[in-house]
């Protein structure tokens, strides 16, 4: 959800910030990229891993 939020054509996360700090939406843009990079890199881990999300539930399964 995030990552289409920050990301054109709506990037409606960075119009908020801009109405909040006034600042140019480049600038903005630009400040984000580090962490867009950092949605990327976790999104592609999780395709190739998957196991990194289902290890904890499943260690948690039901003992009735």
């Amino acid at each position: 959800m995030e990552m289409a939020r920050i990301t054109p054509p709506v990037r409606f996360n960075l119009f908020v910030i801009q109405g909040l700090t006034g600042e140019n939406i480049g600038r903005i843009a630009r400040a984000i990229l580090p962490f867009f990079s950092i949605m990327v890199m976790m999104v592609i881990a999780i395709t190739i891993f998957p196991e990194i999300v289902t290890y904890l539930p499943s260690i948690m399964q039901f003992r009735g």
